[in-house]
């Protein structure tokens, strides 16, 4: 049967199977040669444009293009791979379903970073081309931003594009994952609120406001609470009402008992003395409010309709800076993140056992001494310690031997 060309301008079967054709479309003014390639074990055609108008040109084109996917096709690879963007929008469709309800506003907080920085860059790039190299010098471009990206911020974007590039080589667009390497960092961890500073804040919290009661009432019981229990700032955005309980100290005082989800997975957090009485509060508030019972699956800190308080950022530092606390004596502004360090320093200051200490925060012995190891020295229990045969008992004695 004798193939119709009648919607081609000129038609080139350079091998005469079918293989490697080159053609113009008859209702196309463009002169430029178009490739239509037929892959071994490959469904349906390859089409690209030559970008020529040069015969001899779109004939090497042609064949160098085929040879080079028929390469591709016979170990394994994509012949066709999907530009970053493309396939970024493929993965967050993916993500919307697979994602559980509870953890959707965090990865699509991370997939609008990802389009942010990653899709400006990286946008355009099929994702098969994107080496080590091509990695490396995004990473260059993303420090060179006139507002440097925290480490916690970078460690982050790397983690979601491992998970991109996995869900590219899943989809048999990749072989290997491309190497994404941050620079090393010295720790530096969020400021906290020492005692002094902590009484003031806590004051200034219960002053009278004319507008934004409602707001400043979560904000005090957030501030309590976070500083209380050394939860993250994640941790309790997903807090629910179901995820409260009890638990007793050995003299059969009652405490109450937070399960939390976050980067390290599901824990039980006890919280110090009188986290029982705010969240009490904070749950009849929430009934009168209301006006009925509150759903279990409603979380602690939430709107008047119930959805979710994402974060106390802005009203948080408000309150700070209200309260003459904002800044760090080394001039750091502390940040909602700074309660959980509060909470770790007040803790190791009461002589609290790091491993017991650790556990209760979801981290490690190694992090709670990287970051807190130089504070325990000026607290007073543990400079007693360091101190009881130092010299001034070298002193006593060597006055006593001079008497």
């Amino acid at each position: 049967m004798t193939q119709n060309h009648s919607h081609y301008r000129d038609y080139l079967d350079l091998r005469s199977d079918g293989r490697i054709v080159l053609y113009k479309r008859a209702d196309h003014q463009n002169p430029k040669w178009t490739v239509r390639l037929k892959l071994p074990r490959i469904k349906g055609f390859v089409v690209k444009s030559a970008k020529t108008t040069d015969d001899f040109e779109a004939r090497r084109f042609a064949e160098d293009l085929y040879f080079e996917l028929e390469g591709r096709a016979r170990r394994g690879e994509s012949i066709n791979a999907p530009t970053f963007r493309k396939l970024l929008e493929e993965w967050t469709e993916v993500l919307e379903r697979e994602t559980e309800p509870n953890k959707l506003e965090l990865v699509r907080g991370n997939l609008r970073r990802l389009r942010l920085w990653a899709g400006n860059f990286l946008g355009d790039y099929r994702v098969d081309v994107i080496t080590d190299d091509v990695m490396a010098q995004y990473m260059e471009w993303r420090y060179q931003q006139p507002e440097v990206p925290a480490p916690s911020t970078l460690r982050n974007e790397r983690s979601t594009l491992n998970k991109f590039f996995r869900y590219a080589r899943r989809k048999r667009h990749i072989r290997e994952l491309p190497e994404i390497v941050t620079r090393p960092v010295k720790p530096n961890p969020r400021p906290d609120i020492p005692e002094a500073e902590w009484q003031a804040l806590c004051e200034y919290l219960t002053k009278p406001v004319v507008r934004g009661k409602r707001d400043r009432l979560y904000l005090r019981y957030y501030i309590l609470i976070l500083g209380n229990s050394g939860i993250r700032t994640g941790e309790a955005r997903r807090l629910t009402w179901r995820d409260i309980s009890y638990t007793k100290t050995l003299t059969g005082d009652r405490r109450l008992v937070f399960t939390v989800r976050g980067k390290t997975g599901e824990r039980e957090v006890v919280c110090n003395v009188g986290v029982e009485r705010w969240v009490a509060e904070l749950e009849q508030y929430r009934r009168d409010e209301s006006g009925r019972p509150i759903s279990p699956s409603e979380t602690l800190f939430c709107h008047p309709d119930g959805k979710p308080i994402l974060n106390f950022k802005n009203s948080f530092q408000q309150a700070l800076k209200g309260a003459g606390v904002l800044y760090s004596s080394d001039g750091k502004k502390r940040v909602p993140y700074s309660l959980r360090h509060t909470y770790a320093t007040m803790r190791l200051s009461e002589g609290v056992s790091v491993f017991q200490l650790a556990t209760n925060m979801g981290t490690s012995v190694e992090m709670i001494e990287k970051f807190y190891g130089k504070k325990r020295v000026r607290d007073p229990k543990a400079a007693t310690e360091l101190t009881k045969s130092g010299l001034a008992s070298t002193e006593r004695q060597h006055a006593q031997r001079t008497d």
